[in-house]
């Protein structure tokens, strides 16, 4: 055995046996984990008073029950020791194992890791959407949920795929996940693949992830993943639909012949390539089912076919879908809602989203006829930035904390269908 060996094993021994000394050391590798070097200056609390002394003839200067020590001073006193002629640091560093590293170092080479498996990633999946993803990370413009999702090379590689594969016509979401994973339930959002898929879904469409099921829904339909396809619905009256190819979706017509509205799933709405206005080029949108069974009887009542459309409170992907296609048949979109934060919510997002969405009785003049009061805390809801059309409604709003329900306005609603060719 050396004499580096012999002086090693002895001072073990010696620390082992002081059981303050070996406190000591074990401070400053601590020391070391965060700063990246041998220094700083631990405290050591509540010492014994044969903790004391120990400590005292180590050091050589007498020290209390709360001691700060400076490593500097730990080095001196140990070279003045039998040990002496061994490096402090390497004593110290035979107390851990050989991959004891700094915090700092760790990160390097967490750094590299990552840096080297996502140069793999990319040498793979050169296709838009995923290559966008990947670069994302490695420029840490993005941020996996999750520290250990970094080094999970099939989790990586499963996301990338699915990026890759997105289809170009609908699909399914499990059987797309089926092609792409031989899983129909590796998107699931109970599943780690299903959340950073919707997190690189959500990035590349520069949105935040989704909350609640009807925002996931819309976002997958974005990309031509079909989720909740009946459940999720729209409910219409006097509309027209054609399937690809050109053929007639003859129901739809059917039900505006005799006077009925329907419930379309989000299947059948996705069944069709183009949609317009039965007569006119206008669409009525009210926000709750309340307002349109109401406007449907006075419809119905006087023989009258104005395309009409409820939301059911909020937007769903099935209502996104029914939206984008009149929209891009030129049809103009009327919107009638709420008089409250959430009411603007969706108006905001509708003049955002439709050059030719207007809104319908939706101004400073009829907000004047509120009377019920608005909690503060809703008005916190209000988008900021709000559209333009809507910033002076917005101001009131804010300054007069009252809400109108469009239940107040149905007479107005009712008499523009009326006049309505």
């Amino acid at each position: 055995m050396s004499c580096h060996d012999e002086l090693l094993k002895e001072a073990h021994a010696y620390f082992t046996s002081h059981g303050i000394l070996l406190r000591l050391a074990k401070e400053f590798l601590k020391k070391y984990r965060s700063l990246g070097h041998f220094g700083g200056f631990p405290v050591l609390k509540n010492l014994q008073s044969t903790e004391q002394s120990t400590l005292s003839a180590f050091l050589r200067r007498k020290v209390d029950a709360n001691p700060r020590i400076g490593y500097k001073e730990f080095a001196t006193a140990w070279e003045k020791t039998r040990f002496g002629e061994l490096p402090p640091e390497d004593f110290l560093l035979s107390l851990v194992p050989a991959d004891f590293r700094s915090k700092k170092d760790e990160r390097l080479l967490l750094r590299e890791k990552r840096q080297n498996l996502l140069n793999k990633l990319r040498k793979s999946h050169t296709s838009e959407f995923a290559s966008r993803w990947l670069s994302a990370l490695q420029k840490g413009e993005l941020r996996l949920s999750h520290k250990e999702y970094y080094l999970d090379e099939p989790l990586l590689e499963v996301t990338a795929t699915t990026l890759d594969l997105l289809p170009e016509k609908y699909e399914r979401l499990p059987f797309f996940a089926n092609r792409a994973t031989d899983n129909p339930h590796a998107l699931d959002q109970d599943h780690p693949s299903g959340r950073v898929f919707l997190q690189a879904l959500a990035f590349l469409k520069g949105e935040s992830v989704p909350t609640d099921a009807d925002e996931r829904t819309r976002l997958l339909y974005s990309f031509r993943l079909i989720r909740d396809d009946i459940l999720n619905f729209a409910t219409v009256y006097g509309l027209t639909a054609w399937e690809e190819g050109g053929k007639e979706i003859s129901y739809w017509r059917q039900a505006a012949e005799n006077f009925s509205p329907l419930n379309l799933p989000f299947r059948e709405i996705v069944r069709a390539e183009k949609i317009l206005p039965m007569s006119g080029n206008c669409v009525y949108i009210v926000e709750n089912s309340g307002v349109f069974s109401t406007l449907m009887d006075f419809l119905q009542e006087k023989k009258k076919r104005v395309p009409l459309l409820a939301l059911h409170g909020q937007l769903k992907a099935a209502s996104w879908a029914l939206l984008d296609r009149l929209s891009e048949n030129g049809a103009t979109l009327l919107y009638a809602g709420d008089f409250d934060p959430e009411g603007l919510g969706i108006a905001h997002r509708l003049l955002s989203r439709y050059d030719m969405a207007e809104l319908w009785h939706m101004g400073t003049d009829e907000y004047k006829r509120a009377v019920q009061d608005l909690p503060e805390e809703r008005l916190k809801k209000l988008p900021s930035p709000i559209h333009r059309k809507l910033q002076s409604l917005a101001q009131e709003m804010i300054s007069k904390k009252k809400v109108l329900y469009q239940e107040s306005l149905i007479e107005d609603l009712t008499l523009d269908l009326s006049n309505s060719k």
